[in-house]
């Protein structure tokens, strides 16, 4: 592994469950939140915890495919693949869910192990920007949408 691997591979780290400038970790942010919080709709038309949880999961995913080679998955911005509306869980399927964005973690860190910063120079496959800028949006998406779980996390 290379010195900017390295460093994308400790800010994934850092921002999903360690020590993080910008405030609580991902984990810490979904720490405590119940089945019922997760999908309390604080406002009629916004997303809840569940619907950023999926959203984030199903993005990592696009990330692995893209980092294992695959062309042809894809999500189109705004389609059901993006957003999945969630409105009721139980105990378990809330745990499941978590569980899925654990793994999705870790899959893209233990891909990342393979990583040099040369391959951060490689067009993702079927777009037109790099690793590089796809590991960085990843972080940066899940930063974004955590302080979006957090607040919602407050209100609830």
């Amino acid at each position: 592994m290379s010195f900017e691997t390295k460093r994308i591979k400790d800010t994934l780290e850092r921002h999903y469950g360690g020590e993080t400038w910008h405030g609580p970790s991902l984990k810490e942010v979904l720490e405590g939140v119940t089945a019922q919080q997760a999908t309390k709709r604080i406002v009629p038309a916004s997303k809840n915890i569940a619907e950023y949880v999926q959203h984030l999961t199903n993005w990592r995913v696009f990330a692995l495919e893209k980092l294992t080679g695959s062309e042809n998955y894809d999500i189109i911005l705004n389609s059901e693949a993006d957003w999945i509306t969630i409105n009721s869980l139980e105990d378990a399927q809330w745990q499941e869910m978590l569980d899925a964005l654990e793994d999705s973690q870790n899959e893209l860190l233990d891909i990342f192990d393979t990583y040099t910063d040369r391959k951060l120079e490689n067009i993702v496959p079927g777009r037109r920007y790099s690793v590089y800028k796809l590991m960085h949006g990843i972080i940066q998406h899940d930063i974004y949408h955590s302080a979006q779980m957090m607040m919602l996390k407050k209100l609830a």
